[in-house]
């Protein structure tokens, strides 16, 4: 469950930013060069929670060029199950039932219900709701199975070639970042996703599945401008200061060796993306025709 929630919330915060774009080529798979790296590294822009996991060659060959792995957070940790079960649940003895009304609660009752095995909605009372929200948006997935991640993807094809694995951030960056977003507005997030139908929140998601596998990074940017999560209001701090904070780290790395960033495709895309700031830095950094 720990790591289908770390997927999950990281999903969430993908899905829920809204990104004041500056239009970019659609590709998930960009090449970086120049600058004196002496050998190409590479990024590719994923999604955290999918029912399957489609590379194409094109991606495969471009894994398999490079030395290491950047992901996110390094999902090889071994900590990671800790430092979740430390993280995630409400400070100074709060519940969710602080910031609702009986209506309310039990509407999250029905959103959560079945969403979790082995926890029913009593038990989840003081989860954060950002996870709860997190632990939702997983399920919309409708997945026969277990959802997949590409981040457990590549970590597993990493550690089958014995190649490095590192973080771009630590989980409890993610998890400050998590903190600054009030409980009353993360419980109006999940409010607002108890108020569809399960097949409204499974057609949104699948909305969104379909603007990524077709690689439409300005449709996925439009997509989440109409969502109207309050995460937007914390949107420097959830992707624009990341997105900064990760550009000396690529740099250093693709500079001592060939590396595969994999991350978020929403910190592709945008005047503060990725794919631009390295641009700015004078790095050419190249769409894969996939």
């Amino acid at each position: 469950m720990i790591k289908k929630l770390i997927f999950g919330l990281c999903f969430f915060i993908f899905a829920s930013l809204q990104v004041h774009a500056q239009n970019i080529e659609n590709a998930l798979l960009w090449k970086v060069t120049g600058n004196g790296i002496e050998k190409a590294s590479y990024l590719y822009g994923t999604i955290h929670i999918t029912c399957e996991i489609k590379t194409s060659d094109v991606v495969k060959k471009a894994f398999e060029s490079t030395e290491q792995l950047g992901l996110e957070i390094d999902m090889s940790d071994p900590s990671l199950q800790m430092q979740m079960m430390n993280s995630m649940y409400m400070k100074d003895d709060k519940a969710i039932s602080d910031y609702t009304s009986e209506e309310e609660m039990q509407k999250l009752q029905n959103l959560m219900d079945g969403k979790v095995p082995g926890m029913n909605f009593e038990m989840m009372k003081r989860i954060k709701p950002f996870f709860l929200s997190a632990m939702a948006m997983s399920s919309f997935a409708n997945c026969d199975g277990m959802p997949l991640a590409y981040d457990t993807y590549f970590m597993q094809k990493a550690l089958q070639a014995k190649k490095e694995i590192f973080g771009l951030e630590k989980l409890q960056d993610q998890f400050d970042m998590i903190d600054k977003v009030s409980y009353e507005h993360q419980v109006q997030d999940l409010l607002k996703m108890a108020d569809l139908s399960e097949e409204d929140n499974i057609k949104k998601y699948q909305e969104l599945i379909s603007l990524y596998e077709s690689k439409d990074l300005k449709g996925m940017m439009d997509y989440m401008v109409e969502d109207d999560s309050s995460v937007n209001l914390y949107q420097e701090d959830f992707l624009d200061k990341r997105n900064q904070n990760w550009i000396s780290i690529i740099e250093e790395k693709a500079n001592s060796k060939s590396t595969f960033f994999a991350f978020g495709a929403a910190h592709l895309a945008g005047e503060n993306g990725v794919v631009n700031l390295l641009r700015k830095q004078g790095y050419k950094v190249e769409p894969m025709d996939q």
